[in-house]
């Protein structure tokens, strides 16, 4: 039997379960944030990755989670369901709009897109899109054959080399990335359902975000099993890092080589952009010439003003590690104490263009964060401190997110 709006559509959601979320966000926000905060540190590394090898499971134990930092009963949010129009109707699509934890999650959604609260909003749909109904189980029911998570150099090749900027993963960079374009693009277009939230809207919007990242994770996985069964994959050799994504272009490292850098990269970016200047780490980078305080100063002046240093930093970052890949050899691996020799020795008469322009990045960035340094610079020791300095904090950072 086909339902309709006329005569069978409810508002029981709005009356029965946003009242008691609500609520709960009203006097147990700090606790929500903490769990958004477990949720996302614990798959930060999956979130961030530059392609889709790994179904982010969410389980049980994440869901229960929710409800306890929110200090709300799943069975008093389904007993609210119970007066759904949809309720009794077996088999019903969504299935996922009889969940009490995908309502409760569109509920929260819905609190902060009232309060105008962007910043928790964004969370809330992040959360949302990765929870248990849509993206793990999508991924879920695309890669149960020839996982990419067992077969990542196969996924390496079909964002490298397979998929256009047209892709959202391949121009955004990363899987989160690319699902936050796609459920940015569903709030926007189902705001209102979501504002006026009876049942059917609400049925409505979350079969149309399941659509969404459904057709997301379609498009990559047909190129993904056709590279597979032609065995594309197998006929690349060498690959150059391009100047236009951080490269030097003067580096010529071997394909595998070349995904390590890209992953090592994306790794040390997200870190650093999360995370607040490290003590103890500016503490191991200071010596007699630049004080501890001294240092902690610098780099917070440099990661404070992302508009104008963001992409130096990125560079810098991506010719440190690709200096050093391209002359070692054996173990590449940049979480070692060979890439911190390396990457701090001192390389005063060298001709190698990348170097020169790592230089040209310290020096322009410390000119920019510290008045000290300016004045100071002209004594060649103090100068090679400083210098010294940066470039252990930075290997230091490197080596931390790529443990």
């Amino acid at each position: 039997m086909a339902i309709t709006r006329k005569g069978f559509n409810t508002s029981a959601v709005l009356k029965n379960v946003y009242p008691l979320v609500e609520k709960a966000m009203n006097t147990h926000k700090n606790q929500w944030l903490k769990c958004m905060s477990k949720f996302m540190s614990a798959r930060s590394e999956m979130l961030f990755d530059t392609m889709p090898c790994d179904r982010i499971v969410f389980s049980k134990d994440d869901e229960d989670e929710l409800f306890k930092a929110l200090n709300l009963s799943q069975r008093e949010v389904e007993n609210g369901l119970h007066d759904t129009y949809y309720w009794n109707i077996t088999p019903f699509k969504p299935s996922s709009a009889k969940d009490p934890l995908t309502i409760v999650a569109l509920c929260i959604i819905r609190y902060f897109l009232i309060k105008n609260d962007k910043k928790n909003l964004s969370l809330a749909l992040v959360y949302n899109s990765f929870s248990g109904k849509y993206y793990p189980s999508i991924h879920y029911g695309f890669f149960q054959v020839v996982t990419p998570a067992k077969y990542r150099h196969i996924m390496e090749y079909v964002v490298n080399y397979k998929l256009t900027q047209k892709f959202e993963l391949k121009s955004t960079g990363s899987v989160i990335g690319a699902i936050t374009v796609t459920h940015n693009t569903w709030l926007n277009s189902y705001k209102k359902m979501i504002l006026s939230f009876d049942d059917e809207d609400i049925t409505y919007v979350i079969q149309q975000l399941h659509n969404r990242i459904k057709s997301f994770m379609k498009n990559i996985a047909a190129v993904y099993y056709k590279t597979y069964e032609n065995k594309d994959y197998i006929s690349y050799d060498k690959d150059e890092i391009p100047e236009e994504e951080g490269g030097s272009g003067n580096y010529h490292l071997a394909d595998n080589d070349a995904f390590k850098l890209q992953r090592y990269v994306e790794n040390t970016m997200n870190r650093l952009s999360v995370s607040q200047i490290d003590y103890k780490t500016c503490k191991m980078c200071a010596d007699a010439n630049v004080k501890t305080e001294e240092v902690r100063s610098i780099f917070e002046a440099i990661f404070n003003d992302q508009k104008n240093n963001a992409d130096l930093i990125k560079e810098y970052v991506t010719d440190m590690i690709a200096s050093y890949m391209a002359q070692a050899t054996g173990n590449k691996d940049v979480a070692s104490i060979a890439f911190f020799k390396f990457s701090t020795s001192v390389k005063p008469n060298t001709k190698d263009p990348v170097i020169i322009r790592m230089k040209e990045i310290i020096e322009k960035l410390l000119d920019s964060a510290s008045v000290r340094y300016r004045k100071r610079k002209h004594r060649i020791a103090t100068k090679s401190s400083y210098h010294k300095a940066f470039a252990s904090y930075f290997a230091i950072s490197i080596i931390n997110a790529n443990k």
